[in-house]
């Protein structure tokens, strides 16, 4: 067959039959799960789809953000819930969350607006188009990716979709806060901070106590909130079997990847199968618009750049703050430029000429221009990703979730500086606050070396993501992985169980010798005593 091939097209047809045999064959089908209609947690899945896409797996892809690019493509299939966006941006509940401090107190609230938009997309008709398809082709998936803080609804659907093939979470937080106790990574929280505190990974032992206390009130509060939902989801739309999926959601969880590392987070202790990639969403960043490009090729001394992300809206400051802001950088000195992300059309209200603002920003593109040389973030984790990656040093003025937590490594790291949304509403701490990094060259010293120090991660880190993903598809699961610790208590991970019969028996053995001895006194005793009174 292949001489025929050969004699008719020629050595280059059989080389390319070969190639694409080769691709077919180590190519796998994967189904993604992620519905959350929040693009900071959507960037990396993303990025990794394109990814995938390009390696030649064929995806089954839940998202509120399909991939335009591969919307004909013959290996990507995709049900598209975009009307989540609208919903979110309808439900008052949700905006109010992204526009105001959230204590760590309130966070087991956060999920309930959210989860209602989950559960619609899980309702929908595009995504029973994609369970028919997968059912009616008899699609066999080898491997489920799933959105790490939605597992108990994810998981048992995983279940139902793809059977029993394995499941890889997906963290786009500092850390898995769901799965990594149940694979056998438990957090030790004396030693490292909840992604919920603003302690540093050296606190004190009042710091541990309650860093032990609150970030396993609110981890059970948010778990037992959103596992319950996912209980009476399943029972009223699959009956009690698909209720009785949630209740064992860990179980073909195998593997978690994190988008953080030590760099933005603390070096830890952690099992083979919970795997730190660092950021999968960096790209070389792309030829700046002239008007950018001209605004911060003019800066003489150097520009201050702006943005809360994408969900934190700066327009939804209160006009007080946004005075506060807009007279400090009205009084910087000259050879200064701001670039601010505003999200409403036409210039700030009382905007000075050393600010351009606009709806929107290409954040690779500006942070990697060598003229910015501040930015103000609100402690995003990505955010704080792509500063490192490219140098800048921040403010942060964290909201909510793990930015406070982001915030204080910044200051711990020393490439940053810290305002609470409090301080804010003061002219001198912003001036304090903001002048403490412009002004000051270390800061900008110490983030060029951190920066040096993520080219090294990030350059591995989709290639590091890929291959995890492909090692669990190819052999099943990664069992092989679990340590013994995931099936172990609290108790016996702390060898407590060990302390407590190593002190109960020393305790037996001293009571036993105790009264040993107590009986050869008494003994000894009553012997001399009778002897006296023969004598």
């Amino acid at each position: 067959m292949l001489s025929i091939i050969t004699e008719k097209y020629g050595p280059v047809a059989v080389l390319i039959i070969i190639l694409t045999r080769a691709a077919v064959t180590h190519s796998f089908k994967i189904l993604i799960l992620y519905p959350t209609p929040v693009f900071s947690h959507q960037r990396p899945m993303l990025a990794l789809t394109e990814r995938l896409i390009k390696d030649g797996h064929e995806l089954f892809v839940v998202t509120p953000n399909p991939v335009l690019e591969l919307k004909n493509h013959v290996n990507y299939t995709c049900a598209d819930t975009s009307f989540a966006w609208e919903q979110r941006e309808d439900d008052k509940n949700i905006a109010s969350l992204y526009h105001r401090e959230v204590s760590k107190w309130q966070v087991p609230k956060m999920p309930v607006a959210m989860l209602k938009v989950v559960r619609n997309q899980l309702q929908s008709q595009p995504f029973f188009d994609l369970k028919k398809h997968l059912e009616s082709e008899k699609i066999k998936i080898d491997v489920v990716i799933a959105q790490f803080f939605l597992l108990p609804y994810l998981s048992p659907m995983a279940r139902i979709l793809a059977e029993d093939a394995p499941i890889i979470s997906m963290s786009t937080f500092l850390m898995d806060i769901f799965t990594e106790d149940y694979l056998g990574s438990k957090v030790h929280l004396s030693y490292l901070p909840s992604i919920f505190n603003h302690y540093t990974d050296k606190m004190n032992i009042w710091q541990k106590i309650e860093n032990w206390f609150s970030h396993l009130y609110i981890h059970s509060s948010v778990e037992t909130l959103i596992t319950d939902s996912a209980r009476e989801f399943f029972r009223n739309n699959y009956g009690r079997g698909g209720e009785s999926l949630v209740d064992t959601w860990w179980e073909k969880v195998c593997l978690t990847l994190s988008i953080s590392n030590s760099l933005y987070y603390y070096p830890r202790l952690l099992g083979p199968n919970v795997i730190e990639t660092g950021p999968l969403h960096i790209k070389p960043p792309e030829q700046l618009p002239k008007n950018l490009q001209d605004w911060l090729d003019g800066a003489e001394k150097g520009v201050i750049y702006f943005s809360f992300g994408s969900n934190m809206k700066s327009s939804a400051l209160p006009p007080d703050i946004l005075q506060n802001f807009l007279k400090f950088f009205r009084e910087l000195p000259h050879g200064y430029r701001v670039l601010w992300k505003w999200e409403l059309d036409g210039k700030i209200p009382g905007q000075s000429d050393n600010i351009l603002s606009q709806k929107w920003m290409p954040q690779h593109s500006v942070l990697a221009h060598p003229k910015v040389r501040l930015f103000i973030t609100q402690g995003g984790l990505q955010s704080f990703q792509e500063a490192v990656h490219f140098g800048v040093p921040t403010l942060a003025i964290p909201w909510f979730v793990d930015q406070n937590c982001v915030a204080t490594k910044m200051i711990d790291l020393k490439v940053g500086n810290k305002l609470s949304p409090q301080d804010i509403y003061f002219f001198e701490k912003i001036k304090i606050g903001i002048e403490t990094v412009l002004y000051d060259e270390s800061y900008l010293k110490n983030m060029r070396r951190l920066s040096a120090i993520s080219h090294d991660f990030t350059s591995q880190a989709m290639d590091k993501a890929v291959f995890w993903i492909e090692h669990v598809a190819r052999h099943g699961g990664a069992s092989h992985l679990r340590p013994a610790t995931a099936d172990a208590s609290l108790f016996e991970y702390f060898c407590l169980d060990i302390i407590s019969v190593i002190l109960v028996s020393l305790f037996v053995i001293i009571f036993a010798l105790v009264s040993i001895f107590r009986f050869m006194i008494s003994y000894v005793s009553i012997k001399f005593g009778e002897k006296i009174k023969k004598a």
